[in-house]
């Protein structure tokens, strides 16, 4: 699996606003910015994506809710032996878990399924 773009909206610092990386390549990339700029805000979120359901508040996704409050939206676009897909969940709010085909735009999987899906592409089934 490798990760190709990260997209955030509405988490810690970026209330009300989302943040981009796009175009992660083969390789060694390196994020770099100054201190308290958000770079752990990204792999907080990042690891929220991956390992925290889309239903339910546990601690760790109540950290990443800005004091103005408001949905969580967290996105990533991976390559997997399956091809391209983004990986979307939404925590608060209407909460919400998809992975979409890239290609096609096409539902792969949503709600529970999807996060299943992930769940199983993490342990490397």
């Amino acid at each position: 699996m490798k990760l190709r773009a990260i997209r955030l909206h509405n988490v810690r610092r970026f209330a009300d606003r989302g943040i981009a990386i796009e175009g992660i390549d083969d390789g060694v990339n390196v994020l770099a910015e100054s201190n308290e700029y958000g770079k752990s805000t990204i792999f907080d979120a990042v690891h929220a994506l991956f390992f925290q359901a889309h239903k339910g508040k546990p601690k760790a996704i109540q950290l990443l809710q800005p004091y103005s409050k408001g949905a969580i939206t967290v996105e990533a676009d991976i390559e997997t032996s399956d091809g391209a897909v983004r990986l979307r969940k939404r925590w608060y709010g209407a909460a919400q878990s998809q992975v979409l085909d890239i290609p096609s735009g096409r539902i792969i999987a949503q709600a529970d399924q999807a996060d299943r899906w992930i769940e199983d592409k993490i342990r490397g089934s």
